[in-house]
Parts: C-alpha cells; sequence; structure tokens
C-alpha cells in the first residue's frame, strides 16, 4: 500500500467514478482501475460495487475511506512540518480576521498560519506544538504559557434593512464555539435556531436577510449591521509554546 494508492482510492470514492477519478488525476481509466484492483487485493476486500451508474463504496470501502483521509492529512501534515521553516501559528477563524487581518498582531508573512475552528483547534494539539496558539478555549498543557487574556466585543449581526425583521438565528455547528453557547444560553425559542457548519455560510445567510447571528463586532460592513444595541464579550486566549 501507497500514498498514491490511498490517493487514487479516496479520489474514485468521493467523486463516485472511477471514469471521474481518472479525468481529475490525469491517469488513463485501465490506470485506475489497476491501481484500485492492487489496493483490493492487498487488503483481501472489496471496496466498492461497480454499475453502470458509477461506484458506491462497500462497507470496507466506507471503513478505508475514513482510514485514507486520516493518513494523507498525517503524511501532508508531516511533510509541512518537516519543510517550514517560519513559526506556526495556530489559531481559530473568527479570532484570524480580528487578530492578523484588522489589527495586524503578526506580519503573515513571516509565520505559516493555521486557521481552524475550535473544534478542530482541541483536536490538533493532541497531535503536534505550534509556536502560538490562539483560541477561545483555555489550554490546560502545562507546555503553552498564556500569554494574553482579552475579549472579542460582539453583537447580533444582521442583514442591511432587516434589523426588525423576524428571522432565524443561526449558529455554528462547532460545539465548542462560545458565540454558539451564548447563542443557546440567550434564546427563547430553540426551534428558531438553525444549525451551519460553516462560518463562511453564516455570514452569506446574515449579509442575505436570511438570519442573524452573534457575531465579532469587528465584523460590521455595509452588509452587516447590528440587529440591537445589545453586546456581549467573548473572551479569547493567546499562548506561546515553551520547551
Amino acid at each position: 500500500m501507497n500514498f498514491n494508492d490511498l490517493s487514487i482510492f479516496k479520489t474514485i470514492y468521493e467523486l463516485k467514478s472511477i471514469n471521474k477519478a481518472a479525468l481529475k488525476l490525469g491517469y488513463t481509466q485501465s490506470n485506475i482501475t489497476a491501481r484500485l484492483k492492487a489496493l483490493e487485493k492487498e487488503i483481501n476486500a472489496p471496496l466498492f460495487i461497480r454499475s453502470n451508474l458509477g461506484v458506491k463504496p462497500t462497507s470496507s470501502g466506507e471503513k478505508m475511506y475514513k482510514f485514507a483521509t486520516t493518513t494523507l492529512q498525517n503524511y501532508q501534515d508531516l511533510k509541512a512540518s518537516l519543510t517550514t521553516s517560519k513559526p506556526q501559528i495556530l489559531i481559530a477563524e473568527l479570532l484570524f480576521g480580528y487578530l492578523i487581518t484588522k489589527k495586524t498582531k503578526f506580519l503573515i508573512d513571516r509565520y505559516e498560519v493555521i486557521i481552524k475552528n475550535t473544534d478542530a483547534i482541541q483536536e490538533m494539539l493532541t497531535k503536534k506544538t505550534y509556536d502560538i496558539v490562539m483560541t477561545f478555549v483555555p489550554i490546560s498543557s502545562s507546555n503553552y504559557l498564556l500569554t494574553e487574556k482579552s475579549s472579542l466585543q460582539s453583537c447580533f449581526l444582521t442583514g442591511k434593512g432587516t434589523e426588525n425583521k423576524k428571522i432565524p438565528v443561526a449558529i455554528n455547528a462547532d460545539f465548542n464555539c462560545p458565540f454558539r453557547d451564548l447563542t443557546l444560553q440567550l434564546a427563547s425559542n430553540k426551534s428558531e435556531i438553525i444549525e451551519i457548519d460553516s462560518l463562511e455560510m453564516i455570514l452569506q445567510l446574515v449579509k442575505q436577510g436570511k438570519a442573524t447571528a452573534l457575531l465579532p463586532k469587528y465584523l460590521i460592513s455595509d452588509d452587516l449591521v447590528p440587529a440591537n444595541k445589545q453586546t456581549w464579550e467573548i473572551p479569547y486566549y493567546s499562548y506561546r509554546y515553551q520547551f
């Protein structure tokens, strides 16, 4: 088993087609089929059920996809850690826009910046170390020194012209997100809440006037306006790794 075969399998799985995978990867269809058969022979299990409509993963294929996704990501992380010479900053998505883009706390060309949601940050810290971590959730490890504790001033934002309209409240699917937690605490009617797994999608819905959401005030613009005058302070933490 090699990384190339895992990449081929992953592409077939995601496109649900051997032909489409061949076109995307620049291989002949016979080459893709041969590599898939070699992989199936190696693990002694069929990975897909073929039909005129494409391919459908077997139960073994589902397990292999999880393995392939994790293995290829770990491989990319390893290559990045071996080739980069810049200090690494692991930062929450909403903090990136504020601390690095708006406040220019760090010169981005001098660092390798990894932007993740809060759930992902907690998981990534169990796998490797980062020079600087900026997150909404405190880090308990003694290897990380707290260098700053501050807060983001936040409010409910909505699309211009919808300030007084009754629209759903959007929350992030990130369970560790403090904006999600506070929104759920404040909500009087949980049935009016919609869960979205993407910050970008939440912003789009809010800009279009289809939802309101608790967000940092630095995002206020011509398209995003406060729904009311209430504000809340969302704490965040900055850490530096100490050897």
